[in-house]
């Protein structure tokens, strides 16, 4: 929603939904501008959509990709800062979620207990993701 609300494009992704701990990178450039902070090259982070960004708005950076999506994070200036993934998101939040899509018929049952045998295998970096975006909120990088 905010790419698109700031001039980008966006879509449903070609390779479908992206439920689950996902391992997201930080783009060598944003390595840099996170270095005070101390955190991971690479972020775990909770994700539930099937939504993607196709086209960053102009003058947008991408700070973050992961295997299954091209932005995951961008920056517009230093005041806006677009996440794909849900860092504020819990393990409970993303099963209640999983449950839902299913009854919704939205995605099938095979699917979602896959995705939630899955669950255990990978926590989130909650602290990291609290530091990132604290710092940033406060424009300290």
């Amino acid at each position: 929603i905010l790419s698109r609300a700031l001039g980008g494009k966006t879509g449903r992704a070609i390779s479908g939904w992206d439920i689950g701990v996902t391992a997201i990178h930080l783009s060598s450039s944003t390595s840099t501008l996170f270095s005070s902070l101390n955190i991971p090259t690479t972020l775990s982070v909770i994700e539930c959509h099937q939504d993607e960004v196709r086209e960053l708005p102009p003058e947008a950076e991408v700070i973050a990709w992961s295997e299954k999506t091209g932005v995951e994070m961008f920056r517009y200036g230093d005041h806006m800062m677009g996440i794909q993934g849900h860092p504020e998101y819990t393990k409970d939040i993303l099963l209640h979620l999983i449950d839902r899509l299913m009854q919704l018929s939205f995605i099938e049952d095979s699917y979602a207990d896959e995705l939630k045998a899955n669950l255990g295998k990978v926590e989130p970096d909650k602290d990291a993701w609290k530091k990132l975006c604290t710092s940033f909120l406060k424009g300290r990088f």
